[in-house]
């Protein structure tokens, strides 16, 4: 029904606080409690198993929107384990990146440490795959699953987003 909607939250480079691209967010309108953040509705899309229809959906429409921006803007779109489980993950993301025209080192794929507890050489596989295609892939969360920093070596990630969680008891 037209109610899902992408925001995009500012990320900056730390060195410069110069704009470096932005986090696509996923909100719901709904017609009678408003806006909901997605952990309103992100659980119950994934057990219904519609999260890969509206992670697709957020990652055309992030695209389509990014390919606008000045060049030296990224755009960073989160991937669900569904969509990453789903085999057609790196041809769809082929088409939507040809169908856009957006460059593939302007996308950040994002995933979370639940990812990598699944099919070890599935997932070391589609990384790569999606490493060839160009793009960027991040993890997300990192500190909230049970990876070690060492075991990260395994994946081919250009960075890893620490948890505030994971150091905010860390004395100085």
């Amino acid at each position: 029904r037209n109610e899902i909607e992408v925001h995009y939250q500012p990320i900056a480079r730390l060195a410069d606080m110069h704009l470096a691209g932005f986090e696509a967010l996923v909100r719901w309108r709904h017609p009678g409690m408003g806006l909901l953040a997605p952990e309103s509705f992100i659980s119950l899309a994934e057990e219904t198993g519609i999260i890969v229809k509206i992670g697709a959906w957020v990652l055309r429409r992030a695209c389509q929107e990014a390919v606008k921006w000045p060049q030296a803007i990224r755009v960073a779109v989160n991937l669900s384990p569904a969509q990453f489980k789903d085999r057609a993950l790196v041809a769809n993301l082929r088409a939507v990146l040809a169908e856009t025209g957006l460059e593939p080192t302007r996308l950040e794929l994002e995933i979370t440490e639940s990812v990598l507890l699944h099919d070890n050489d599935v997932t070391t596989r589609v990384l790569h795959q999606l490493k060839k295609l160009g793009v960027r892939i991040s993890m997300d969360d990192f500190g909230t699953g049970y990876s070690s920093l060492n075991y990260l070596r395994r994946f081919p990630f250009d960075k890893v987003k620490i948890d505030r969680s994971f150091i905010e008891h860390i004395v100085g």
